[in-house]
């Protein structure tokens, strides 16, 4: 996906919109943007651009005489607030292409517009398109949100409104989940305006409650940025929704989407976080280093440095996965694949028949501490979803 605000305009029949009548429509929805011609000149054949001038920017509306391509994950999202959606993309036979196109001067500099000035401006242009064009089928927000003509009729005229009435449910989806039997929400779009979608998976909270907050949490951070949002870390106390603790991190997400904010309940109030060990006892018994370091006290599979506490309901099994294990014997080998641990390993093993508990530990000392470094490694890839003990499942509707 480009990273301007394009958005796809789907049609029952191949048609653009008459330039002189779109122009009356934007100057009537948004009269306090100038709105003209795009002085470009373009032939009667379908295939060229359209462009209108928007103040001193350019707005681009290109024909294509096909349908998009299918997504069924898209229309399927669009469906929960939208039931007709998989209707209406049935039907199109074409679509349009509406994208920004920066400065409408070349003699003089122009300012840049940034990603949330494109996307207003490009959200009460196609809003007009919309409106001067009879059987539009949908419109398609940057490829993922799709959306009724008659939320972006209504919604787009809002614009240039600002927090927290901007039309910011235009621009992304809310994708409720279920996880175990607590009701979840990510985002989907909102990372184009902050580098991160949203995460909210918080006990005890309706489908309608969940929706909300994150919807409200949506809006903020569009206004207002990451930077004046939420801090990695932070924890929000309990409130007359949420009776309990809730911490926000800063991760990726177990959903593939990237990174996210993650909001989750900091208590477990239903019993269902469990304790794993991060280098399992299989491991622990068989590999050489461990073995040694056990041998001395320097390690023990039970140690609390060695367990890390996780959420079964987030995994599809607690089967562990293979490449997982392996990794860590891979590492750990690396470890003792040297001819310095080779000569600490015959004079710990000297140390230890002759009953010098105390040299044989001195002696293996540093490989314990690389070994403690690689499970704060390991525990730290896990928490933030960079690397996984599990198969993480994934979203299911509620």
């Amino acid at each position: 996906m480009t990273d301007l605000p394009v958005a796809y305009v789907l049609l029952d029949h191949v048609r653009l919109p008459d330039e002189e009548a779109l122009i009356r429509t934007l100057r009537i929805r948004h009269p306090d943007v100038q709105w003209g011609p795009g002085g470009l000149s373009r032939s009667n054949d379908a295939d060229d651009p359209m462009f209108i001038r928007a103040g001193d920017h350019l707005m681009t509306i290109l024909m294509m005489p096909a349908p998009i391509p299918y997504d069924q994950e898209l229309w399927q999202r669009a469906s929960w607030l939208w039931p007709e959606a998989f209707h209406a993309v049935g039907r199109h036979r074409a679509h349009l292409i509406v994208a920004p196109m920066g400065s409408a001067e070349s003699n003089k500099a122009t300012k840049a517009l940034n990603f949330a000035e494109n996307t207003q401006l490009t959200t009460a242009f196609v809003g007009a398109v919309v409106a001067a064009l009879p059987e539009v089928a949908a419109v398609v927000w940057r490829g993922n949100v799709g959306r009724s003509p008659e939320m972006w009729l209504n919604q787009s005229r809002s614009a240039f409104a600002s927090y927290p009435d901007q039309p910011f449910a235009l621009w992304i989806e809310i994708v409720p989940y279920l996880a175990g039997k607590t009701i979840g929400a990510l985002t989907i779009g909102l990372s184009a305006f902050t580098g991160r979608e949203i995460e909210f998976e918080v006990d005890g909270l309706d489908h309608g409650t969940v929706t909300s907050r994150v919807a409200q949490l949506s809006s903020y951070l569009i206004a207002h940025g990451l930077d004046d949002g939420p801090a990695s870390g932070a924890v929000f106390e309990a409130d007359s929704e949420i009776d309990h603790r809730v911490a926000v991190f800063h991760r990726n997400s177990r959903f593939n989407i990237g990174p996210v904010i993650s909001f989750a309940s900091l208590d477990d109030r239903s019993g269902r976080v469990r304790t794993f060990p991060i280098i399992p006892s299989a491991i622990a018994r068989d590999h050489p280093l461990l073995v040694m370091l056990g041998k001395v006290g320097l390690f023990d599979p039970a140690q609390a440095e060695n367990q890390i506490r996780l959420r079964p309901d987030h995994y599809e099994s607690e089967v562990r996965l293979e490449a997982f294990d392996r990794g860590l014997s891979q590492a750990l080998s690396r470890m003792i694949a040297t001819d310095i641990y080779a000569e600490a390993d015959t004079n710990a093993r000297r140390a230890l028949g002759n009953g010098d508990m105390a040299s044989a530990k001195a002696i293996l000392q540093p490989w314990a501490d690389e070994v403690g470094e690689l499970q704060l490694t390991v525990k730290f890839a896990l928490t933030v979803c960079d690397a996984f003990l599990f198969m993480p499942a994934p979203p299911r509707s509620p």
